[in-house]
């Protein structure tokens, strides 16, 4: 995949929901997204006060991790969004939840989803879909944003399976994990951790689907 790194010298969006977003226009994104009910609600609580803490420790004080999370530098900004990823990709590869999407014919879904507009509304690269959680690279085309990307994609994989599974209610988390790729380095990196994720969660063939 061409790789469309981060520019120091062009506009940069950031929005938060429960992590902060960057958007840069035609970037490649690391994107991880989950199931609803991959990590329970007293964990993610528990998280959320481990992010003031962090804040504190680092001389910021604030009763909501969001209005303090700008008021770092940019290298402790980079520090606390890996101590904190690590924590939930860490979470995500103990396998809690039903986890869906063990099953092959969910896998299915979202991958046969995810290539249905590669090339129209992006270019997808790696990709590999856990029991619980999903990891991809792809560069959003000129036109569109990744978190309508995203937003159609989970829209569309969770009407198919709660129809193959008979079930209701909401599939997916609403929010995602997304990283601008910043060079070839990064971009290596990214495509070995997508390509090593299963043997690290110690799962066996069919517990996972991967794309390289």
């Amino acid at each position: 995949m061409p790789l469309q790194p981060f520019n120091a010298h062009k506009p940069v969006r950031i929005y938060f929901t429960n992590l902060p977003h960057w958007r840069q226009e035609g970037c490649t994104y690391f994107v991880t997204y989950r199931l609803a009910d991959s990590i329970p609600l007293s964990v993610l609580a528990q998280w959320e006060s481990e992010k003031l803490d962090w804040l504190r420790h680092h001389d910021v004080h604030t009763s909501k991790w969001t209005d303090g999370f700008p008021q770092l530098p940019s290298d402790l900004q980079g520090a606390f969004m890996k101590h904190f990823n690590r924590k939930l990709n860490s979470y995500l590869d103990e396998g809690h939840g039903a986890c869906l999407l063990r099953q092959p014919v969910h896998q299915k879904v979202v991958s046969t989803g995810w290539q249905y507009f590669h090339g129209q509304r992006y270019e997808l690269s790696d990709l590999v879909i856990m029991p619980n959680h999903v990891h991809l690279l792809l560069t959003p085309l000129p036109g569109h944003e990744l978190e309508d990307i995203l937003q159609s994609r989970k829209r569309q994989s969770a009407k198919e399976i709660n129809h193959l599974s008979q079930r209701k209610g909401d599939l997916w988390q609403k929010h995602s994990y997304d990283h601008i790729v910043r060079d070839e380095t990064e971009l290596t990196a990214f495509q070995r951790y997508i390509a090593d994720n299963p043997m690290r969660a110690s799962l066996k063939a069919g517990d996972y689907l991967l794309r390289t």
